[in-house]
């Protein structure tokens, strides 16, 4: 190997440093180097399972805030329409005690008509006798007895009821 320029000695040493360097870098470098990406990679992969997981719980949350919004809808709804069913109720309820409450007052207002009408009544049959009696004593011109006094009142409120 001389003939080439080679010179085996250097050559040899040459190659055991280059093992030597490589195991020494096999060692402190790669194996540390290595043992970083795939704690690298594993946090990714946690990460990126964390993330999907995440991504599960907010489709979750999204789907149970829905189901709440749609609940919270109908119990307005329920809310509302037992409040018009109740308005409802007391406004018929307020118009059946006003309509007891006008048929009353009619029926006071009627019974008071009445007794008025039969206290004229009594009051005009009253002044009739009187006048009666005061006109048969200017007529005959004297006094009727109480007998006859009352025959001719009675004959004259039949015939004045019967006008």
């Amino acid at each position: 190997m001389g003939e080439l320029g080679l010179d085996l000695r250097l050559l040899l040493s040459q190659a055991v440093n280059f093992c030597l360097i490589a195991f020494i870098l096999h060692r402190l470098l790669y194996k540390p180097l290595l043992a970083n990406l795939e704690a690298r990679a594993r946090r990714v992969h946690e990460g990126m399972e964390k993330a999907d997981e995440a991504d599960r719980l907010l489709a979750e949350a999204q789907a149970r805030y829905k189901a709440e919004i749609e609940r919270a809808h109908r119990e307005a709804h329920e809310i509302v329409e037992q409040g018009t069913r109740t308005a409802e109720q007391h406004r018929q309820e307020l118009l059946i005690a006003a309509r007891d409450e006008a048929q009353q007052i009619i029926a006071r207002a009627q019974a008071e008509a009445q007794r008025e009408m039969r206290q004229g009544q009594i009051a005009l049959r009253q002044e009739i006798v009187d006048l009666t009696i005061a006109a048969a004593s200017q007529v005959l011109g004297k006094s009727l007895q109480e007998e006859e006094h009352h025959r001719l009142i009675e004959e004259f409120l039949a015939e004045a009821s019967q006008l």
